[in-house]
């Protein structure tokens, strides 16, 4: 990236990109001590920032409001070496270059997310708004010992607020805004005793869309509605025995993803198309025959207990979840009726458990150890169809089914050499088992594949801080392509998962050094790594649109990342970030490619993609965020300005298809009562019209985009007491 696009990167944020560690001060003061000191979970207890060996960029509630992020895709904007997008209705966060395109029953993504200490392994429900939240926490690198599974690129911890026995008490918002978008969020605490309180949380949002589509009659597209509603029970006998009853519903529907545009007039049927000619010019107008759309319908029951004295803390976290997501899309992308497909639905049951014990202080050394069990059992009832026939002929294997199996033990200690120089040495052994089938037109039909495989691996964590230098590897386990009928064309390797030989698992090995400081209001922190990145799983298509997985060779990336906030004064605050990410396939011979064929649509070739930047990894981002504050006798008045940058990236291996470099500007002004017991918000989103883009394809029929939402106002008012 040339010296003048990171300088209007930096100019945009008013000042306040100087590079941040989001400080942790979540709403209502959870996450800091009364000295100040940031408090994370990163290390699966309650520690000072500063003491975990490991980079985490941290972001409250109150900051989350303040630069106007609403979910789990958004977090990218204000989180340096974060890029989150979707392909299709799966939500796929990529960290420092790791990330991944596989998708499918029982396929995890590489990033993981975890809500309230409970994994969460399906990518289609990955996309969700933010409801009684207390914080985020982003971890980078692989996770090697305490959240390993799966998480060879890093993790995303999400904190929800628990009940409190303290005081009854509530808080809610509504707002209203462009594209006619309604919200509703509200919180209630009710303590029912000494030892026992309950909260619940309920967050809707709908709008009409930012699209129309004029191929059925300009119907509203890019529509996205939400609702999810959470409650949780707070058993408290003692100050050392704690249960927490949590039980969560979730109805979203999404159709933005899915509503795209050919690219550069290339799809079938050219230019002549419609959609070939809104694609260069509206993108706020579609032309798809088929409407499409994506739809999540989730239950989920967790049970945390935690137990403690002076022989240290006991926890156990029990979940079971269950996530539908069917979904439609018009794979050819025009008016046409050439293709389409659809899943009714995919679906998954997982079901978990997981004991993890932390010691006292023991002089100068402490240690943390646990066990955990996963079953997740997913399902795909998936038809391409071509014109009107559906399921298409040849008929393709709809039913599909993923049975993963897998438990692991770890260990982590840290001796203190000093108050300021820690050692911490850890290490995780992971087992999976994974079943899979395939039939072929019913769930009765012939079975075309039944396979079964097992991977064991042992990922090792060492490192010290503040000043900190560390050593760590990351897993994830490998894959049926369980609903592939065993086409392969275009694909180099004549193995394909088909034939019930899966994609081999990935590993990460990560070497880290940093500096964290925070003291007297003021965080920073500073850290290189080197990664190196083998077997990485790939989702490429065959002649007639089906997904094929495969393992690229290998990777490297290095980087670095600056994170800083304080207050400047009474009135200012700043915090704000910066990341290089190099990112580079060093060993791709037998990378799948697209050439536009010159008449609308792609032909398929096979080359050599090494030296190829990686998929979603743009070399610089930035962010910042300044805050301005002023009190009256008659209220307080906060401004908050928000500021991202994101370098130009590849959708492809074949680094063929780009995002173009984009800055997104965020705004609110917010009016607090002189008690904090109301508040009116006027906020601005994406005020530049940036024009960035959800999500991109390249297939045969063409090359196709989906886009974000462009400008967008509105007025929120809310309340608490």
């Amino acid at each position: 990236m040339g010296k003048s696009k990171l300088g209007l990167a930096l100019l945009a944020g008013a000042a306040c990109l100087v590079p941040s560690v989001a400080l942790a001060q979540a709403q209502d003061g959870a996450g800091v001590t009364e000295t100040g000191d940031i408090v994370v979970t990163a290390q699966r207890r309650s520690e000072r920032f500063v003491d975990v060996a490991a980079t985490v960029s941290v972001i409250s509630a109150e900051q989350l409001s303040d630069s106007g992020i609403t979910n789990s895709h958004d977090l990218r904007l204000l989180t340096p070496g974060l890029n989150v997008t979707q392909q299709g209705i799966y939500t796929q966060p990529t960290i420092r270059g790791v990330g991944t395109t596989v998708t499918g029953p029982g396929a995890d993504p590489n990033v993981a997310i975890y809500v309230d200490g409970v994994y969460q392994p399906n990518q289609g429900a990955a996309l969700f708004d933010f409801a009684n939240i207390e914080r985020v926490e982003t971890l980078k690198g692989p996770q090697g010992t305490l959240y390993g599974r799966n998480a060879t690129g890093g993790a995303l911890v999400v904190t929800t607020r628990a009940p409190s026995l303290d005081a009854q008490s509530g808080r809610f918002e509504a707002s209203y805004g462009s594209f006619n978008e309604t919200s509703f969020s509200g919180y209630y605490n009710l303590p029912l005793g000494d030892s026992i309180a309950a909260n619940l949380a309920v967050y809707d949002r709908r709008n009409d869309g930012y699209t129309e589509n004029v191929a059925r009659n300009n119907e509203d597209s890019s529509v996205s509605e939400s609702f999810n509603a959470r409650g949780r029970i707070l058993i408290q006998p003692t100050d050392d025995i704690r249960f927490i009853l949590t039980a969560s519903r979730t109805v979203s529907f999404d159709s933005t993803a899915f509503s795209y545009l050919p690219l550069n007039n290339n799809a079938i049927g050219g230019a002549a198309t419609q959609a070939a000619q809104l694609g260069v010019g509206d993108h706020e107008r579609i032309a798809m025959n088929t409407a499409p759309y994506g739809k999540v319908a989730a239950w989920a029951l967790n049970f945390n207990a935690e137990i403690s004295g002076d022989w240290g803390t006991l926890t156990s976290i029990s979940s079971w979840a269950e996530v539908k997501t069917p979904f439609q899309t018009d794979l050819d992308g025009t008016e046409a009726n050439i293709q389409s497909f659809r899943s009714q639905p995919q679906q998954a049951q997982t079901s978990s458990q997981e004991f993890i014990y932390a010691s006292p202080d023991l002089g100068s050394f402490s240690w943390i150890g646990g066990v955990y069990y996963i079953r997740d059992n997913a399902f795909s009832d998936v038809q391409v169809c071509l014109g009107a026939a559906c399921p298409a002929s040849p008929p393709f294997a709809p039913y599909a089914e993923q049975e993963t199996t897998a438990y692991a033990v770890y260990a982590e200690g840290t001796l203190d050499l000093t108050d300021s120089l820690h050692l911490v040495a850890g290490g995780r052994y992971s087992s999976e088992e994974k079943t899979a089938q395939n039939r072929n037109a019913s769930p009765s039909g012939v079975l075309m594949l039944d396979a079964r495989e097992e991977w064991d691996s042992f990922t090792p964590l060492s490192g010290q801080s503040s000043m900190f230098a560390s050593y760590s590897q990351g897993f994830k386990s490998g894959l049926f392509d369980a609903g592939n009928t065993g086409n392969c064309t275009s694909v180099a390797d004549p193995d394909c998962a088909f034939a019930g030989i899966p994609v081999e698992p990935e590993e990460v090995t990560a070497y880290e050094v940093g500096y964290k400081y925070n003291a007297g209001g003021t965080n920073f922190s500073l850290s290189a790594y080197f990664n190196e990145y083998s077997n990485i799983q790939i989702n490429a298509l065959n002649a007639v649109n089906q997904q094929v997985l495969y393992n690229a060779a290998a990777g490297e990336i290095y980087g670095a990342e600056a994170e800083f906030a304080t207050n400047l004064n009474d009135y200012f605050s700043i915090r704000t970030g910066l990341a290089y990410t190099h990112t580079e396939y060093t060993d791709f011979p037998n990378g799948q490619n697209f050439v536009p064929n010159g008449v609308g649509g792609n032909a398929q070739t096979t080359g050599d993609n090494s030296g190829n930047q990686m998929i979603r990894s743009p070399e610089w981002t930035a962010f910042g965020v300044l805050t301005y504050t002023q009190p009256f006798s008659a209220g307080t008045l906060e401004s908050s300005l928000t500021a991202s940058y994101s370098d130009a990236y590849f959708w492809h291996v074949d680094n063929r298809l780009e995002q173009p470099a984009y800055t997104i500007i965020n705004s609110s002004i917010t009016w607090f009562a002189p008690d904090d017991s109301w508040h009116v918000r006027i906020f601005g989103d994406n005020l530049t019209d940036e024009e960035t883009m959800l999500y991109v394809r390249e297939a045969t029929v063409g090359d196709f985009a989906s886009y974000g939402k462009p400008r967008s106002w509105g007025i929120s008012v809310g309340a608490k007491f």
